[in-house]
């Protein structure tokens, strides 16, 4: 067999799609893309069946037929957004941040979860009106999920003429499923979070809270503000003023509330 096909000697295969099911995935270098359709940008994640699952895939549903090869790939393709805090302060969130968050691993997902809401994401380049780096900042930034692996479904949608195309939907973190914990994956899912978090920067949370302990402080270390008189000289310590008993407590109908 030719190492090196020639132009002629190429022929068209057809390309069986991944069988329906739930599968478990690798995750490939995430692309950013502006849609043309919505005139928003959203991110593409290309996603490869593990070789065990394509083992599994071919156990399941045998050997494509001549003429045709066995897909393994697929891509799941969102908006990019990071979700939204609403007015009840419940934190709304997206496909995006669903996707991201199992890829993480089961133990992982909510304190992902958590520190996105707080404000996290990707570093912020110094011209905010920069939306280039902007972007180039992001996409580097999802490069963090490049290899990690997350559980999906499969659905075949059916297309022009005999296309059937295999999408993918219902991401679930690696050891969500009963029985099926992955200590192993957590740890990576941890270490890889923790990279990120620190990568990425504080939120705005964060700041706040570090503003209103260093206000606190220096509150502490400040002297007691000093009283002045009219005319602008400091004041001396003033008497304490005699208590006058309040007339109103003679009132009928306070003595009468008081013997209630």
């Amino acid at each position: 067999m030719s190492l090196l096909k020639r132009a002629t000697d190429q022929t068209q295969s057809e390309w069986l799609p991944v069988a329906e099911g739930l599968w478990r995935w690798l995750v490939g270098v995430p692309e950013l893309k502006l849609s043309e359709k919505y005139g928003n940008y959203q991110v593409r994640f290309p996603l490869q069946l593990k070789s065990e699952e394509q083992s599994r895939l071919l156990t399941e549903v045998g050997k494509p037929p001549d003429g045709m090869q066995q897909s393994w790939r697929t891509s799941y393709t969102v908006g990019l957004s990071l979700g939204y805090v609403q007015r009840d302060g419940q934190y709304k969130s997206t496909k995006l941040v669903d996707f991201l968050a199992a890829c993480l691993g089961a133990r992982n997902t909510k304190k992902f979860r958590e520190w996105i809401a707080q404000g996290g994401g990707p570093p912020r380049p110094t011209d905010l009106n920069d939306q280039k780096a902007e972007l180039d900042a992001i996409g580097e930034w999802l490069r963090w999920w490049e290899n990690l692996e997350v559980y999906g479904t499969i659905t075949h949608r059916a297309g022009e003429g005999d296309q059937v195309f295999a999408n993918f939907a219902g991401p679930m973190p690696v050891g969500s499923l009963p029985g099926q914990k992955d200590n192993d994956y957590d740890a990576l899912g941890r270490g890889k979070l923790r990279a990120i978090i620190a990568e990425s920067g504080e939120t705005r949370e964060e700041r706040s809270r570090e503003q209103r302990v260093a206000a606190a402080a220096a509150a502490k270390d400040r002297p007691p503000a000093q009283r002045y008189t009219s005319d602008g000289k400091p004041a001396e310590e003033l008497p304490e003023l005699p208590f006058r008993h309040p007339r109103w407590l003679d009132e009928p109908w306070t003595r009468w509330r008081e013997n209630l």
